[in-house]
């Protein structure tokens, strides 16, 4: 996902640089503002730049392991220690699941580092300036992590810029979504669980039909990935890690505010992308409303809400007329229907 730190044009507002710099997330210069330097002040640089990423990235590897070590039910692992009043049930799930709790959050981070490098990259090769990738930990939840972040400036962008930008990171991680959830269906990666089954993961479209297509091609039953879903005790490392990413692509692709998918579709309409995004945006509420009255669950509240307040409508670019030419107006609808393959109509349920 790329956002803009702030929205106020034309240049990076101050507020917006020493805000990143107090949070130690620096901005990559521009070529055009790059001056010749010894390689003893590049190298400097580079570490001011990328220290905080990298701790990020080891703290979120080491969130997203610990909830593959404990089934993805982190949080259960830690009451049944704190009633036991001992560790012998988090070190019994580290002895019994330590490699699937490590195929996981390393097929994670390839996925959710594939995309945030695509977006990054790109940024790069236009000159806009960026932070990093930043990966954020998240230890107590089934999954380990938030996802993943880049900071640009993109106000220095045209509208052509924006799409490609915002486009490239889902292409870049569905190239490895996809054959990390092939090789789980045809890996057999048996987890430990002491705590029972917690969650229910929902399978969205997309691995439905990948399971239906590796079971005719092997004659192997797949029906298990249908609906309702997996428990957590029976979930593949490698099938979760691509669900996830599956997840966090598809979340990203929804074309509202600075999302992928609002960068994507602001490329595709340029300022009448506004009501476009509108209408998602209440179809958003509607989906969430719905969840809450039906499933007695408020899914994606939180993302509703940090979406509102960064604005439902794409801030303008530094050239709003830029267009585009038909190969990316056939690719950026395309790939806005990656919601719909990727979000499973109920991604999490509590098991009783």
């Amino acid at each position: 996902m790329a956002n803009n730190p702030s929205d106020a044009p034309p240049k990076l507002a101050p507020g917006a640089d020493q805000t990143l710099q107090s949070l130690e997330f620096r901005l990559d210069p521009s070529p055009a503002e790059q001056a010749p330097a010894s390689s003893l002040v590049q190298t400097r640089s580079w570490f001011r730049r990328w220290r905080v990423p990298l701790l990020l990235l080891v703290a979120s590897i080491a969130s997203m392991t610990w909830a593959g070590l404990t089934a993805w039910s982190p949080v259960e692992v830690l009451e049944k220690s704190w009633e036991q009043n001992s560790l012998f049930e988090v070190r019994r799930s580290i002895l019994a699941n330590w490699i699937p709790g490590l195929l996981f959050s390393l097929s994670l981070t390839a996925i959710l580092g594939a995309h945030e490098l695509g977006h990054y990259l790109v940024t790069r090769a236009y000159g806009i300036r960026s932070t990093p990738p930043l990966f954020i930990p998240f230890p107590i939840s089934p999954i380990g992590t938030c996802g993943a972040v880049i900071l640009m400036d993109g106000r220095q962008a045209d509208r052509r810029q924006i799409f490609d930008i915002g486009i490239a990171g889902p292409i870049a991680g569905m190239f490895l979504a996809i054959p990390v959830a092939i090789a789980g269906m045809m890996l057999e990666l048996p987890l430990w669980s002491g705590t029972g089954p917690s969650y229910i993961f929902g399978q969205p479209v997309l691995i439905q039909w990948l399971s239906e297509w590796f079971a005719s091609a092997t004659a192997v039953s797949m029906s298990h990935l249908g609906e309702p879903g997996i428990a957590n005790t029976d979930m593949n490392p490698l099938l979760m890690a691509a669900w996830v990413g599956l997840l966090v692509t598809g979340l990203n692709m929804i074309p509202i505010s600075q999302l992928d998918g609002g960068h994507v579709i602001f490329g595709l309409l340029g300022r009448r992308s506004r009501i476009f995004s509108w209408c998602v945006y209440a179809a958003c509420v509607g989906y969430v409303v719905y969840g809450a009255i039906v499933y007695k669950q408020g899914l994606f509240v939180v993302m509703l809400l940090l979406v509102s307040l960064m604005g439902i409508p794409h801030p303008p670019s530094r050239n709003d007329d830029v267009t585009l030419g038909w190969p990316r107006q056939v690719l950026g609808w395309s790939t806005l229907l990656l919601p719909l393959l990727c979000i499973p109509l109920r991604p999490v349920t509590m098991s009783m």
